[in-house]
C-alpha cells in the first residue's frame, strides 16, 4: 500500500511542478499573485549548471506506523523505520546551463548497441539510509559509468541479518561481489563490446511534428490555466509557501486528451489509457511549493489525500531541491570493468537465478528481435535504447520483460 501511494505521490508532485512551470509563458495566469511568484520561480529553474533533488518521507517512524493503521496496512516497525531513513538524491552538472543542454538522438548505428550518454552531463544517483550513510550509488562522469552498493547496510535497514546477505556477495564474481561491499566500478556507458551486438538495427527515435508540438503546448497552457489554482500562504521557516490545488481525475482526463493524439507519433504513448484510470480520486489534491529568494527550494505532497481512511493522520513526501550545487565528480580508486566482464557478470547472475531467456550460459543474450523491443516498450516502462543496453549486457527477453514488470 504504502510502495502504490508513494508511487503515485511522486508523480502527481513531480508533474505538477513540471507542468507548473509553464506558468511562465501564460499571461492570464500572470495576474495572480501566487502564480506569478511560482512562474517565476521555474523561469529560472535550469539557469544554473547544476542542480540536485531528494526525495524522502516527511515523517518520523512512529508518524508511518500511525498512517497504516489508520489505513488498514499494518507496517511494521523495521519497515517505518526503513522508510524514515531512507532518501532518493539525484544531481546533474555540467559545463553550460542546464537548460542548453540538448537531448542525445539515437544513433540508429544498426548494430544493436545503445547510444553513448552525453559526456558534456554528470549525473550521480544515490540511495540513502540512516544518518546519511550511502546504500546505492551511481555516477556518470565524463562517459563513464561508476557504482557502488553497501548490501549489509541495506539488510541492517531492513532489519535482516547483515551477516546472511554478506554471505551472498561472497558467492558472486569478484567485482560484483566488491562493488556491493562499497567498492566502487566503472565501465563505458557505450555498449560493450562482445555482448551481443548482432542484433537487429535499432529503429529511429520517434519525432514530433512542430505543428503537434505546438497544438499540446497551447493545450497544456489551456490546462494549466483552467485546472491549477494557486494560494500565497506566507512566510513557513522564511520561505514563501505556495499551495497549488487540482481536481485530480479531470486535471488526468484533460492531460491524457491532450497527448491523445501524438499516440500515431509515439508508439509508447498509445498504451495510455483515453480517461483517467478508477485509482485517481475525484476530488482536489494539493501540493505545497516552498519558495527561497524566488527559487523553488522543495516540494511536499500529503500521502492521506490519496487515502480516505486516513481519517486526517498525515504522511507527506518531501523532494527538496538545490541549485548551483557542486559539480558530480569521479570516485578515485574504482575498479573498471569490460564489456566482457559486464556481460558476463549479467550472465552468470541470470543463470543463476534460473532465467531461461539467456539460454542459461554465462555470457551474451540473445539478441532481441524486431517483435520482442516493441513488446517490451509497449507499456513505457523502458524505451529501445535501455532495451538494447540490457540485452548488450547479458539480459535476454525474459530477464528484461521481469524487470519491465517491475518497473511498470
Amino acid at each position: 500500500m504504502i510502495r502504490r501511494s508513494a508511487r503515485t505521490a511522486l508523480a502527481t508532485a513531480a508533474c505538477g511542478a513540471v507542468l507548473a512551470g509553464g506558468l511562465a509563458a501564460c499571461g492570464t495566469v500572470q495576474q495572480l499573485n501566487a502564480a506569478d511568484k511560482v512562474s517565476k520561480a521555474f523561469e529560472t529553474f535550469g539557469s544554473g549548471k547544476s542542480f540536485s533533488a531528494k526525495l524522502s518521507v516527511d515523517a518520523t517512524a512512529a508518524q508511518i506506523e500511525a498512517f497504516g493503521a489508520a489505513t488498514g496496512e499494518e507496517i511494521d516497525k523495521d519497515s517505518a523505520a526503513a522508510l524514515a531513513a531512507v532518501s532518493l538524491s539525484i544531481a546533474f552538472s555540467a559545463d553550460k546551463p542546464l537548460k542548453d543542454i540538448q537531448p542525445t538522438k539515437g544513433s540508429g548505428s544498426g548494430n544493436g548497441t545503445a547510444t553513448a550518454a552525453d559526456p558534456s552531463v554528470s549525473a550521480s544517483y544515490t540511495l540513502t539510509g540512516k544518518g546519511g550513510a550511502p546504500l546505492a550509488e551511481l555516477r556518470q562522469v565524463g562517459g563513464k559509468a561508476y557504482a557502488r552498493g553497501d548490501l549489509a547496510g541495506f539488510a541492517k535497514l531492513v532489519g535482516e541479518n547483515a551477516a546472511e546477505v554478506e554471505g551472498l556477495a561472497e558467492g558472486l564474481p569478484a567485482p560484483l561481489g566488491n562493488a556491493l561491499k562499497g567498492q566502487w566500478v566503472s565501465f563505458d556507458l557505450k555498449a560493450p563490446a562482445g555482448a551481443g551486438g548482432t542484433g537487429a538495427a535499432a529503429t529511429p527515435t520517434p519525432t514530433l511534428d512542430p505543428k503537434a508540438a505546438e497544438n499540446l503546448n497551447a493545450s497544456l497552457k489551456g490546462i494549466l490555466t483552467r485546472d491549477l489554482s494557486f494560494e500565497d500562504k506566507g512566510k513557513q521557516d522564511g520561505k514563501d509557501r505556495i499551495t497549488v490545488t487540482a481536481p485530480a481525475r479531470k486535471l488526468t482526463d484533460d492531460l491524457l486528451k491532450a497527448v491523445e493524439p501524438l499516440a500515431k507519433d509515439i508508439p509508447n504513448l498509445a498504451g495510455l489509457p483515453k480517461s483517467a484510470p478508477s485509482k485517481v480520486p475525484d476530488r482536489p489534491l494539493a501540493l505545497d511549493l516552498y519558495l527561497d529568494g524566488g527559487a523553488l527550494s522543495a516540494v511536499t505532497f500529503d500521502l492521506a489525500q490519496l487515502e480516505e481512511k486516513a481519517g486526517g493522520t498525515p504522511l507527506p513526501l518531501r523532494i527538496a531541491f538545490g541549485h548551483d550545487t557542486p559539480a558530480v565528480q569521479a570516485p578515485t580508486g574504482a575498479t573498471e570493468l569490460s564489456g566482457e566482464d559486464i556481460g558476463g557478470l549479467f550472465g552468470q547472475l541470470a543463470a543463476a537465478g534460473g532465467a531461461g531467456a539467456a539460454g542459461g550460459e554465462a555470457g551474451a543474450a540473445a539478441p532481441l528481435t524486431d517483435a520482442q523491443i516493441k513488446e517490451l516498450t509497449r507499456d513505457g516502462a523502458m524505451n529501445e535504447e535501455q532495451v538494447r543496453l540490457y540485452n548488450s549486457l547479458g539480459l535476454g527477453y525474459q530477464d528484461i520483460k521481469d524487470l519491465a514488470d517491475l518497473k511498470a
